[in-house]
C-alpha cells in the first residue's frame, strides 16, 4: 500500500478487511455445509436401504403373517437367479444402486451398476467407501429383521456435484460481490472525505494576511479538531508575519534619523580643519551612534517579546534578583548623572511565575526611562512588595512626568512628549506594557507623591 492518496489507502484497507473477514467465513460455511450435507445424504442412503429391504421382504409375502424366513426360502427356491434391474442415468438424478442377499447369502436382486460387486464380508455393515467401475461409491450395508442383507450405494461424484454447487454458491458472491464492494467502498470513502476536499478548497481560496477563521460548524467531529488547530496555526502565522512587517517598519522608521545625523556630523568633521569643530562634530556623531545603538536594542527587545517570550513556559523568578541585576547593569549611567537610586523590598525575595527576558526588559526600561527623564542629582525610587497574591512594582522619579490627558497615548509605539527634547525613543513604555500583558498584569501611570514626576505602578500575579 504505497499510494500517497488517503482515499486509496482507506479504500484498500476496507477491501482488505472484507477479504480477511469474508473469505474465512465463506470457507468455514462451506466446510460446515459440506459436513452437514454428507450427514444428510448418508442418512438418506441408510433410510433408503432399510426401506428397500422392507419392500423386498413384504413383496415376497412376508406381510401375510407367515414366517418370513420360510417365505423367503420358498421365494428363493422358485427363482432362477437374481433379478437385475436396469439403471438409466438421468442428468437430474443421482446414480444409485443396490444389492439384496437372502439369509443364505444368495443375491436375489441388484441393480446393473452394482450387480457384479462381491458379496459383503462377514460382519460387514454400516458405511464404507469402495472403488467400482472406475468410480468411487459410498455404500451402506445392513441386515434387517427378515435376515435380508441389503447393500445400497451412491456414486461419490454425485456428492462432488453438490460440493461444486456449494463452492459456486459460496464463491460466486465473493467473486462478484468483492469488486462491487470495492467500488461502493471507494464511493463511500470519496463521499466521506468530502469535508477534507472542502477544507482544501477553502484554504486554497484564502487570501494572504486574512484573519478570517475557518468555519467549524457543520464539519464532522473528526475534522473539527483539525480545523481548530489550523485556525490556531494560521493565527500564529499571521501574527508572525505582522511582527516581521512591524519590525521592518520600526527599523526603517527609527534608524533613519540617527543614521542621517551621524552621517551629517561625520561629513562636517571631514570638511573642517578646526580641531575644536572636529571634536564637537565627532562628539555629536558619537551621541547619535549611542542613540542608534539604543534604538536597535529596544527594537530587538520588543521583537523578542512579541516573538518568543509568549510561547515559552513560565518559570519561577525572583523580582528582587532581577531588579538588583538591572540596577548593577545601569550603575555607570546612574553614577554619571549622580542619581540617588533606592531599591526597596519588604521581603528578601519576591517570586513570580514568568518569562525572564520579558521581566528583565520591563524593569530595565522602567529604570532607564526614569533615569532619562530625571534631572541630574535627582532621585529615583524602585519598590517591590507583595499584596495578597500579587506582586507590586513601582518606579517613581522626579522628572517632568506625563500629563493625565497624554498618559494613555504614552504606551503607543514611538510616542514622544510634545515638549520633550530627549523623551526616549518611543518604545520604552510599549515594551513595559507588552511584558505586563504577557504576565496577565496591569500597569498604571500616576503622578508622583511629591507632586512632580511620574509614578509607574505595575501588578502581576505572585507565587
Amino acid at each position: 500500500m504505497t499510494s500517497s492518496s488517503l482515499r486509496a489507502r482507506i479504500t484498500w484497507l476496507i477491501i482488505l478487511v472484507q477479504v480477511v473477514v469474508l473469505i474465512p467465513l465463506g470457507v468455514f460455511s462451506y466446510q460446515s455445509e459440506r459436513h452437514e450435507m454428507n450427514h444428510l445424504l448418508d442418512g438418506r442412503l441408510a433410510e433408503a436401504g432399510r426401506t428397500l429391504g422392507t419392500l423386498i421382504a413384504y413383496g415376497q409375502g412376508g406381510y401375510a403373517g407367515q414366517d418370513p424366513t420360510r417365505t423367503l426360502q420358498l421365494a428363493t427356491e422358485a427363482q432362477h437367479g437374481a433379478v437385475v434391474i436396469s439403471v438409466h442415468a438421468r442428468n437430474y438424478e443421482p446414480e444409485v444402486g443396490f444389492q439384496a442377499y437372502d439369509p443364505h447369502g444368495t443375491l436375489i436382486a441388484a441393480t446393473a451398476n452394482l450387480a457384479d460387486l462381491p458379496p459383503p464380508g462377514h460382519g460387514e455393515h454400516g458405511f464404507s467407501d469402495m472403488e467400482h467401475g472406475g468410480a468411487r461409491w459410498r455404500l451402506f450395508t445392513l441386515t434387517n429383521r427378515f435376515n435380508l442383507t441389503i447393500r445400497i450405494g451412491e456414486r461419490a461424484d454425485n456428492r462432488s456435484d453438490i460440493t461444486n454447487g456449494l463452492i459456486l454458491e459460496h464463491g460466486l458472491p465473493l467473486v462478484i460481490g468483492l469488486p462491487m464492494l470495492a467500488f461502493l467502498a471507494g464511493l463511500a470513502v470519496r463521499r466521506g472525505l468530502r469535508p477534507v476536499d472542502t477544507l482544501t478548497r477553502v484554504l486554497a481560496r484564502r487570501e494572504p494576511g486574512s484573519r478570517k477563521l475557518i468555519a467549524v460548524d457543520g464539519s464532522p467531529d473528526e475534522i473539527k479538531p483539525l480545523i481548530v488547530t489550523l485556525n490556531q496555526q494560521l493565527e500564529r502565522l499571521e501574527d508572525a508575519i505582522e511582527r516581521e512587517q512591524r519590525f521592518a517598519g520600526d527599523v526603517a522608521h527609527e534608524l533613519r534619523t540617527p543614521l542621517a545625523a551621524t552621517m551629517i556630523h561625520m561629513e562636517s568633521a571631514l570638511i573642517t580643519d578646526d580641531p575644536v569643530e572636529i571634536q564637537y562634530t565627532v562628539r555629536n556623531a558619537r551621541r547619535s551612534l549611542a542613540r542608534l545603538a539604543r534604538r536597535i536594542e529596544q527594537i530587538l527587545a520588543m521583537a523578542r517579546l512579541e516573538a518568543g517570550a509568549a510561547s515559552q513556559h513560565r518559570v519561577p523568578l525572583d523580582l528582587v534578583t532581577l531588579a538588583t541585576e538591572v540596577v548593577e547593569e545601569l550603575a555607570p549611567g546612574i553614577a554619571e548623572k549622580e542619581i540617588e537610586l533606592s531599591l526597596n523590598h519588604d521581603e528578601p525575595e519576591l517570586i513570580v511565575s514568568g518569562h525572564e527576558v520579558a521581566l528583565t526588559a520591563m524593569i530595565r526600561n522602567l529604570v532607564e526611562n526614569a533615569l532619562r527623564h530625571t534631572p541630574d542629582r535627582s532621585r529615583v525610587d524602585i519598590g517591590l512588595a507583595r499584596e495578597g497574591g500579587r506582586a507590586l512594582i513601582t518606579v517613581c522619579d522626579d522628572g517632568p512626568g506625563i500629563p493625565a490627558e497624554r498618559r494613555e497615548a504614552a504606551f503607543q509605539r514611538f510616542h514622544r512628549g510634545a515638549d520633550s527634547k530627549e523623551a526616549g525613543f518611543g518604545l520604552g513604555l510599549s515594551i513595559v506594557q507588552r511584558a505586563v500583558e504577557l504576565h496577565d498584569g496591569w500597569i498604571t501611570l500616576l503622578e508622583a507623591p511629591s507632586g512632580q514626576g511620574l509614578l509607574v505602578h505595575i501588578s502581576i500575579a505572585a507565587r
